[in-house]
């Protein structure tokens, strides 16, 4: 008895971890909308520096603490460059250049090269367990372009931007894991998002000529979306359910967030759904579920 009630995922947690997918997922297709109406880096910097904003607005407001303690200033900016420049950029980038369905399940290969890093920088253990869960990360790489790898004899560049997009987070979450902080981790992600801004906002001023005159109320939908759901809330929901359940558990709770992103992006962008998208879906899943810790095994 002891046991299963150890092991159960409170409801409240449950539906904080159902909305965190939901937000996620459906962000996919919203971007590629938006993007079609804007530049990639002037959209990222709307995003970053809006949601940055609103969300030490609420720390505020709720009474939290949202200054940003100058011994995290630095470590702060290292993990923002990785976590919001590096990842929101080239996310972002990927869109325009491979459906929004695919680019999502791509994108939350980030926890295997979160792993990769972690043995890297802080001597992860490599267990039979992770080195399958490896394996059926590469599986679902490979069934995402299998069929252009053999119709024109090279990975789709969308893949390498993707992949790489997702390597910039994972890194930025071992470092960031890896740092005592002394910031609330929901102000330090309000501040990560405003320093993470800085460098795109510079290429956006420097590459993005007159941003705003192709942008429509769809488009301006699309970014509000992004900015209250996608960013704001996801977080808030996201920290949430960390505080009720582990780690590993809340990282599980968020696996149908490839899945909400390929079939949203059918609805909403048309795009095709077929045998590779469900596999790569399913693969991924098996990738990370057999990566992950089981809970209660580590305290």
């Amino acid at each position: 008895m002891n046991l299963l009630s150890r092991n159960r995922v409170p409801l409240t947690a449950a539906l904080l971890l159902a909305l965190t997918s939901s937000v996620w997922g459906i962000s996919w297709p919203v971007m590629k909308i938006v993007i079609g109406e804007m530049p990639v880096l002037t959209f990222r910097v709307v995003i970053a520096w809006g949601s940055g904003i609103i969300i030490l607005a609420i720390a505020a407001l709720s009474g939290s603490e949202f200054r940003l303690h100058r011994r995290d200033i630095g470590p702060a900016m290292l993990a923002a460059a990785l976590s919001i420049s590096g990842w929101f950029y080239l996310s972002t980038l990927a869109l325009t250049m491979m459906p929004a369905g695919r680019a999502s399940v791509l994108a939350y290969t980030m926890p295997l090269w979160a792993f990769l890093a972690a043995i890297w920088l802080t001597g992860e253990r490599v267990t039979v367990n992770r080195v399958l869960g490896l394996g059926f990360g590469l599986a679902t790489v490979l069934v995402l372009t299998v069929e252009e790898f053999a119709r024109f004899g090279r990975v789709p560049l969308g893949v390498i931007v993707t992949l790489t997009a997702a390597a910039s987070w994972g890194l930025g979450t071992v470092i960031q894991k890896k740092i005592t902080w002394h910031t609330p981790l929901f102000a330090l992600a309000g501040w990560q998002l405003l320093l993470g801004g800085i460098p795109l906002a510079g290429f956006a001023l420097a590459f993005d000529s007159t941003p705003f005159d192709s942008l429509t109320i769809r488009g301006f939908t699309g970014i509000a979306y992004v900015i209250v759901f996608g960013t704001v809330v996801g977080y808030w929901a996201w920290f949430r359910a960390i505080r009720m359940v582990s780690s590993s558990t809340a990282a599980l709770g968020v696996l149908p967030a490839p899945l909400i992103g390929v079939v949203s992006s059918t609805l909403l962008l048309g795009e095709s759904l077929g045998w590779q998208e469900f596999t790569a879906v399913g693969l991924l899943t098996a990738a990370l579920a057999t990566m992950m810790p089981r809970p209660g095994r580590r305290k």
